[in-house]
């Protein structure tokens, strides 16, 4: 039953020409958003041009759900503890944004830097996140110089990424492969919802 309202709406969106955000399922990238503009739907499969990638690609309908803004996934698992190492704040969101949304945070990125928020129970968004991770490659003191504060002594920081948590001591580490496995644990701990 699932499946055929996603392939109606699939359908539609072929015709109309729009862009239809999905999980898919399959693939090297299990759970992953995609953006997909139909082109084709038959047999089961959508016949798509992969934003992302920017290829055409044909997509199993079984092996997706739709993205709904602020409602979790309903497949996703929860996140892993494995020890893999991402390159980019991007990456990390690529493989674990599906199960973050199904502990019930919303992701928010703004360049090299990710926050997790709670919503209240009205729907609307906690604007202090919960947890966030963030880049700062350069530091300097605030001096005043008699008539307004200034930045002095401006320089590169040794240790630019820094992890915020909720009733957590702020921690900063040397790259990013050091701080995700703290910010996925601080996810999971601090979820809205946990995993069962």
């Amino acid at each position: 039953m699932e499946t055929d309202v996603l392939t109606e709406k699939l359908l539609n969106a072929a015709r109309a020409g729009e862009l239809f955000r999905v999980r898919y399922f399959g693939g090297s990238t299990p759970g992953a958003e995609r953006q997909l503009r139909p082109i084709s739907v038959e047999d089961g499969k959508v016949r798509a041009l992969c934003m992302l990638s920017g290829e055409t690609k044909s997509f199993v309908i079984a092996k997706m759900e739709e993205v709904i803004q602020c409602v979790p996934s309903a497949r996703a698992m929860p996140l892993s503890d494995t020890a893999a190492t991402f390159e980019s704040v991007e990456e990390i969101l690529l493989h674990h944004q599906s199960a973050l949304e199904s502990q019930g945070w919303v992701v928010q990125v703004d360049g090299k830097s990710v926050s997790l928020h709670r919503t209240f129970k009205n729907g609307k968004l906690v604007q202090a996140p919960d947890v966030a991770l963030s880049f700062e490659s350069e530091t300097y003191d605030s001096v005043f110089d008699g008539e307004q504060v200034v930045e002095a002594n401006r320089r590169e920081r040794s240790r630019p990424w820094t992890l915020h948590g909720k009733n957590k001591t702020t921690k900063t580490f040397t790259d990013l492969a050091k701080a995700q496995s703290t910010f996925l644990a601080w996810a999971n701990e601090l979820a809205p919802i946990t995993a069962k």
